[in-house]
């Protein structure tokens, strides 16, 4: 028994020992000079006049997000809301260009979004939001290279052809002479 007790005692004592922890109170006060010279002047110590928000602020719900999104590009109505999420302007600001600009310009609208999606750490339903909305992007993206090769495409076959019309006028003409 007496050989478990100092064990017991003889790992207790060597785990203080391990960890830095000193038996013995041996602090010494801190000299009058030292306060003086780490405390700031009284300026700095008073309160911020500033009125602290009643509540942090935080992200909007997907539901929200996805009524601004309606919203700027027409046909929803907003109920009123007088909380103030974080990212909602920019948000809002993103959507209202993305709406004017998607058809003529999506590779602006990409560049913005991408901006968007790295500007906040968004929670998941948004961050999900905005990887549909990059795949739209993207869709239009494809759509407008696609429509571009296309018309490429037909220019060629045009000139093409109107160079065969200029062979079959000639032809004629001189088969008239």
């Amino acid at each position: 028994m007496s050989a478990r007790l100092m064990a017991i005692l003889w790992l207790t004592s060597s785990l203080v020992f391990l960890s830095g922890c000193e038996l013995t109170n041996t602090q010494t006060p801190a000299k009058p000079e030292l306060i003086a010279q780490t405390q700031p002047d009284n300026k700095s110590n008073q309160p911020n006049p500033k009125p602290r928000p009643k509540l942090d602020l935080m992200y909007p719900p997907a539901a929200q997000v996805i009524a601004w999104h309606a919203h700027q590009c027409g046909g929803f109505k907003l109920t009123p809301d007088n909380k103030t999420y974080l990212g909602e302007q920019a948000l809002k600001a993103f959507f209202n260009t993305a709406c004017a600009n998607l058809s003529r310009d999506p590779d602006t609208v990409m560049s913005q979004l991408l901006k968007l999606d790295q500007a906040y750490y968004w929670p998941d339903d948004i961050k999900h939001y905005l990887w549909l909305q990059k795949q739209q992007v993207l869709m239009q993206i494809n759509a407008k290279k696609q429509q571009q090769a296309l018309n490429a495409e037909m220019q060629k076959t045009l000139s093409s052809l109107a160079a065969i019309e200029q062979q079959l006028l000639l032809r004629e003409e001189t088969k008239e002479q």
